[in-house]
């Protein structure tokens, strides 16, 4: 699978984006957890931050994953194409078991498609991690 568009420095590039946008993200949520009230009373990094850009900032971590995904290893050969490619197949038979366990557990459990997507980057990254270094 030869799909890779960016160039290997993208990889820190993407990696920064998600981390600097997950904080930010995540954020609200945490801070409604640490003080022990309910979740989504406190909105602190939305109102600093604004409506419009509150809502950047949650797409930016499912584009700072795709970046990473899509940039090129420092070393790309044949080999990490076809790793790439039987990475791809499992992570999409791993997704869809987990989607579909989830919903036989618990019908009520309902997944947006950012997390769907983002369950597939990381689950992605982490199998191809360990079936590189696994090989290698």
């Amino acid at each position: 699978m030869s799909f890779q568009i960016f160039p290997n420095w993208f990889k820190k590039l993407g990696l920064g984006v998600f981390i600097v946008s997950t904080i930010f993200t995540a954020g609200d949520p945490f801070m409604d957890g640490f003080k022990g009230v309910e979740e989504g009373t406190h909105h602190y990094f939305k109102d600093f931050l604004g409506q419009t850009i509150y809502y950047i900032l949650n797409i930016l971590p499912t584009v700072g994953l795709l970046v990473y995904m899509l940039s090129k290893e420092k070393i790309e050969d044949d080999y990490l194409k076809l790793l790439r490619l039987s990475t791809y197949q499992l992570t999409v038979i791993i997704t869809l078991l987990i989607s579909f366990g989830l919903y036989v557990l618990s019908p009520q459990i309902k997944f947006s498609l950012d997390m769907a997507l983002s369950l597939f980057m990381l689950l992605f990254l982490v199998v191809f991690h360990f079936k590189k270094n696994q090989d290698l």
